[in-house]
């Protein structure tokens, strides 16, 4: 029960938390069942921080303070309580931990979206001859269905294939004119640099990416961003939905420019 609450606390907080803030909300985690009497100073003591770390955590989960933290905490450890005594069972209580995340990274990223990029993005795919689409690891999954589904509706769109020659790249560099990135960390090495060449020869470079602060986030003109972890802090158990995010907003995109072409 604790492992769930964890997740859900990661699922809406992605890589945002350092290491030690990590560690602290273990340390609160495992003492859910005293955790009311459980001071700030215990828990600064207990993890060699200092309070000041715990309050920046608070801020980081979007809570005012330690109190709210020790209350967020135990409601939220009582709601999943109470669900597993309604005997749900263990796939419809992680399908539901996945829908709660699901829902409030979909908000956020819907709140950080700047319309303005997104109209310029629009008119890019509309005034672009032909696209170069790259993506690396999962995202490179991604990026092959943004270009399969702009192929579809006739635009000429090429997804970039990382281990082809250097020759090859640059032949279908110079018959492009826009290039969209997807890159959960923005810091793939193969990303950057095929993207510092594009943006050499002069190529319009859209981002989407979960950290506008990274170096993919400095060579892009425009940057979509999509709520999530950069990278799991628990590979083999924290809940991310950026993959999942980022598919939907390849529709919403697709959805727009369908839109702008029929005006």
């Amino acid at each position: 029960m604790k492992r769930l609450l964890l997740n859900k606390v990661l699922g809406t907080v992605g890589d945002s938390i350092n290491d030690t803030e990590y560690a602290v909300l273990l340390d609160l985690i495992d003492h859910i069942d005293d955790l009311q009497t459980y001071s700030i100073r215990e828990a600064a003591k207990n993890n060699f921080v200092s309070t000041s770390s715990i309050s920046r955590l608070c801020v980081k989960l979007g809570l005012s303070g330690y109190s709210e933290l020790k209350f967020h905490l135990k409601n939220q450890y009582e709601i999943l309580q109470s669900t597993r005594s309604q005997n749900t069972s263990s796939i419809k209580q992680s399908a539901h931990q996945l829908k709660g995340v699901f829902q409030q990274n979909f908000t956020k990223t819907i709140e950080t979206i700047d319309e303005n990029c997104v109209n310029q993005t629009i008119q890019w795919l509309k005034k672009s001859s032909r696209i170069m689409v790259c993506g690396s690891g999962i995202s490179e999954i991604i990026a092959s269905y943004f270009t399969q589904r702009f192929q579809i509706i006739g635009k000429e769109a090429w997804l970039v294939d990382l281990s082809a020659p250097g020759g090859i790249y640059i032949n279908h560099l110079a018959k492009s004119d826009l290039m969209i990135v997807f890159s959960r960390s923005g810091e793939s090495s193969y990303i950057l640099k095929k993207t510092t060449i594009a943006k050499r020869q002069g190529l319009n470079i859209i981002a989407v990416t979960s950290n506008k602060e990274s170096q993919l986030g400095q060579l892009a003109d425009i940057i979509l961003p999509i709520h999530g972890s950069t990278e799991p802090l628990d590979v083999s158990y924290n809940i991310t939905t950026y993959n999942s995010m980022a598919i939907l907003f390849v529709d919403l995109l697709l959805q727009l420019y369908m839109e702008a072409i029929d005006v």
